[in-house]
């Protein structure tokens, strides 16, 4: 199994070769990156194997915790001009993924055991950190382009929410489109992970597809509810008592 892991690294190699050839200057982000993912997925291996065997709902919650900490740090790492950004996305991770999750424990569709809780909750984190960055990286570029439209409109008596709702919703519109545009081409041009590991595992393609389904949707709500109330928590920050806006 190893050995097979090992030769992989050709598939790795290839992609330095043809960053080499190309110019594109990518050898040593590919080469960092590689070693990077190698390493992370060792230690994450490590960890989920304690958790699986320790079977404890707290364990698992511990490391949605720490997911969504790091997560939401690298979100500040992509909306850098965006004060705060960081503690705005982590706000928008734990409602998102809370809701989400929450709602399929609730009907039962899964059950509060690690190889439920661990994956899907990666998968709302890591899809939920992407579009809250994208939400608020968006919205602070609204705000700078418009300025003097927004601080007219201020001006006039305009509210915070008025003036600004048109430049909100397009900024959360940029954020769900990566998976409304995953919504319309699942199972037609891609086989999403999820699926893929189920029919790896030996899995029905009926019984593959459907759970496939769930986690669609359930991305879909989170990456909606946590870029929209990152967003909304940062629009309160950005005005100044609706007279002004702090960008």
């Amino acid at each position: 199994m190893y050995e097979k892991v090992i030769y992989s690294a050709v598939l790795l190699i290839l992609a330095i070769a043809v960053s080499y050839f190309n110019r594109l200057k990518a050898e040593k982000d590919l080469i960092v990156g590689g070693i990077r993912a190698a390493i992370q997925l060792v230690i994450i291996g490590y960890i989920l194997h304690y958790i699986f065997d320790l079977n404890k709902l707290w364990a698992q919650l511990l490391l949605l915790f720490v997911m969504s900490l790091i997560a939401a740090h690298t979100a500040k790492g992509r909306a850098k001009e965006v004060k705060n950004a960081g503690l705005f996305s982590f706000i928008g991770i734990v409602c998102g993924t809370t809701v989400s999750i929450g709602l399929l424990l609730a009907v039962g569709f899964i059950k509060p055991e690690p190889k439920f809780l661990i994956p899907l909750g990666g998968m709302v984190i890591g899809n939920t950190m992407t579009a809250s960055a994208l939400a608020l990286d968006r919205f602070h570029s609204e705000l700078k382009s418009n300025l003097p439209k927004i601080l007219f409109a201020l001006s006039l008596g305009m509210s915070t929410s008025d003036a600004s709702v048109f430049y909100v919703r397009k900024s959360i519109k940029a954020a769900m489109t990566p998976i409304i545009n995953t919504l319309k081409i699942v199972g037609i041009i891609q086989l999403p992970g999820a699926m893929t590991g189920m029919l790896i595992a030996g899995a029905s393609p009926m019984k593959a597809a459907m759970f496939q389904l769930v986690i669609m949707y359930m991305i879909a709500s989170a990456v909606s509810i946590g870029s929209s109330v990152a967003l909304l928590i940062a629009r309160k920050k950005l005005f100044y008592k609706d007279i002004t806006v702090n960008i």
